[in-house]
């Protein structure tokens, strides 16, 4: 914009235009200008650089016939230097340029926006000026952050158009005469058709909202063919607790094919509030287990250690019960409370081998982005990531080699290296019975049988995870059978086209939107809470390390250098700290006492010098010696 080249004749639109560029073309290019006449009918502009001696100007007139501004006078000559307050640079123009960050950032710093203004134009900005020009800019975004919220029916509407089939709903808060936002809940056609090729597990969890007004966003993910995340639906609720969550779960149970369906599922969760009696209540029959992680981090409060981690994780990895028994009873032995707090846990009954809800935590960091902007936009980019996501799963297909899903091919491939360490048996003649039983070659007592008939292994990892263990795999290398027959229908590259074989459409611009005749609906009430905004979650307290070059004291204790002591260091050694206090060093001098005479007769001058007592000499300071600069 500084080397914008000045023509006479040039039309602008209205005032407002031409003004807007005399403005850019003063910032950009460091000239201090000034509108010397500014009214309906012409504008002239003048420079005001080198004490107002630069020739510097240009006028604009307006043109009856054709009702637009025709630059009509320029000298476009400087005969002064670059300056650095411009003051055309006013607040107004400066919030308009801070739109795009203030959406990106709401809680954007004073000092930010002048350090964005010295780097990009070499401007001085005070602190007035960007403090007015922000709050301009956040009224700006907060009447953009109310009028999305006025059009959710809309968006609602255009949902159910675009893509038929969906369950899109509204709910909203009348009861103050207002409509109050209050939750929308969306599940796509697609999503509903895909989860029929999947495996009846899903995750659930929810995370905040960060932008002007607070909330709570509830996603519930599924696992497709190839074991990766597959959204299912996802609502915008108040706040997280036993009631959002009951009416989440049964709008989910109705798309997902009612309660039937609902209590076949396995469901995990990271332990949110009120999901637990909203599923005992909605599906009793349900099975719900907590994930690991989050587990770990309510043990590891009251059992810390890493031979308790590591013993908690062997038992959780433990296939087959005798196994899960060891680690416990070695873990009794370690501490017996630890051992008493996970017994308390009841115990699962699916078949699945899923520890954690890393799925679920995926999906949201995905959307982290999306999860501060207004909620319109929010919704449509989870739904365009949807639709984006179903396209390239569509077109993967046709790069696949193979009749199993890549990382399914991946998992099979890594017991069948393993299964070289292990020596299969007759257990029965092959033509009648495929029962074998398996040991390792170099452990005589470790082995298992096996029976490819039944798909059935003794250590249940086939039985848990549906893909073929090493030991299972070793007695079909001996009846030169191959492993990928016995793969379920789950993993397999039909499945996987099957469930991507749906569309997720695509939604029109809000200009193109049907007005609906429901009423506006009003952003529900900010929350204030106390302290300062956040914006990461809240870390555990084994996750924080707060100097990297050196160990955490976790599990260490502290030793001083000085006196020996445990509990601090040498930098705050309290035996060094009293050495260093003046008057420290040696004790302090003893105050003389007076002796008091009790004359017989008026005493002389003599006697009264001597019975005063000696001048006291005061004891020097302590003075520390001034560090050489």
């Amino acid at each position: 914009m500084s080397e914008y080249k000045w023509e006479v004749g040039t039309k602008f639109r209205d005032k407002n235009e031409f003004m807007e560029a005399v403005r850019s073309y003063a910032v950009h290019g460091g000239r201090d200008l000034k509108f010397i006449k500014n009214d309906n009918r012409r504008v002239r502009v003048r420079c005001l650089g080198a004490q107002k001696s630069c020739p510097w100007m240009t006028y604009c007139g307006y043109m009856e016939g054709c009702s637009t501004w025709q630059l009509r006078k320029v000298v476009d000559n400087h005969s002064c230097s670059r300056q650095f307050n411009i003051k055309m640079m006013n607040a107004k123009w400066l919030s308009e340029t801070l739109d795009n960050s203030l959406q990106q950032n709401p809680n954007l710093k004073i000092n930010e926006i002048r350090s964005k203004a010295l780097k990009k134009w070499n401007m001085n900005v005070t602190l007035s000026k960007a403090r007015r020009a922000k709050v301009m800019a956040s009224e700006k975004l907060e009447s953009s952050f109310k009028n999305q919220f006025k059009r959710i029916h809309d968006h609602a509407h255009e949902l159910l158009k675009c893509n038929p089939g969906s369950t899109v709903q509204v709910k909203v808060d009348s009861e103050s005469g207002q409509s109050i936002f209050q939750r929308f809940y969306v599940c796509l056609k697609a999503c509903k058709v895909s989860f029929v090729c999947c495996r009846p597990f899903i995750g659930l969890d929810g995370c905040f909202l960060k932008g002007l007004y607070k909330g709570e966003l509830l996603t519930t993910i599924g696992r497709d063919s190839n074991d990766q995340m597959l959204p299912l639906a996802y609502a915008v609720v108040e706040v997280e607790n036993k009631d959002s969550w009951t009416w989440f779960l049964e709008l989910l149970i109705e798309d997902l094919g009612g309660a039937e369906v609902g209590n076949a599922c396995t469901f995990m969760s990271d332990q949110q509030k009120g999901l637990l009696p909203a599923i005992e209540q909605l599906l009793p029959k349900a099975e719900h287990r907590f994930c690991m992680r989050h587990m770990y981090a309510n043990f590891r409060k009251k059992f810390s250690g890493q031979k308790l981690k590591n013993l908690m994780w062997k038992a959780v990895a433990s296939t087959y019960p005798q196994a899960w028994e060891k680690e416990m009873l070695n873990m009794k032995e370690v501490n017996v409370e630890a051992y008493k707090y996970l017994i308390g846990i009841a115990p699962s009954r699916a078949v699945c081998d899923t520890l954690t809800n890393n799925m679920s935590e995926g999906f949201n960091s995905v959307i982290v982005e999306a999860r501060g902007k207004p909620i319109i936009t929010m919704l449509e980019e989870i739904r365009v990531f949807l639709m984006k996501r179903w396209a390239t799963n569509r077109i993967k297909t046709c790069t696949m080699d193979f009749d199993i899903c890549p990382k399914i091919r991946k998992r099979l491939t890594k017991e069948s290296n393993l299964s070289k360490n292990w020596i299969p048996r007759y257990a029965f003649p092959f033509p009648l019975m495929k029962i074998f039983e398996v040991r390792h070659y170099a452990q005589i007592t470790n082995k298992f049988a096996v029976n490819l008939d039944n798909q059935d292994c003794t250590c249940r990892k086939w039985l848990l995870t549906g893909i073929s263990c090493c030991h299972a795999i070793a007695a079909m290398k001996f009846l030169n059978l191959d492993p990928e027959n016995y793969v379920p229908i789950w993993f397999k590259r039909s499945t996987y086209e099957e469930t991507y074989a749906s569309i997720i459409f695509s939604v029109n611009d809000h200009l193109l939107w049907e007005r609906t005749p429901y009423v506006d609906v009003f952003p529900p009430l900010k929350r204030k809470l106390p302290g300062r905004p956040k914006k990461k979650r809240r870390l555990e307290q084994w996750e924080l390390r707060r100097d990297e070059t050196q160990m955490t004291k976790g599990g260490h204790r502290k030793k001083c250098s000085i006196c020996r002591q445990f509990g601090h260091k040498r930098n705050k050694c309290p035996t060094q700290h009293q050495a260093d206090l003046p008057g420290t060093s040696q004790p302090p001098p003893q105050q003389p006492t007076e002796e008091i005479i009790q004359p017989s007769q008026p005493p002389t001058e003599k006697m009264t010098q001597q019975s005063e007592p000696p001048p006291i000499r005061p004891d020097k300071l302590p003075i520390r010696r001034q560090r050489a600069l």
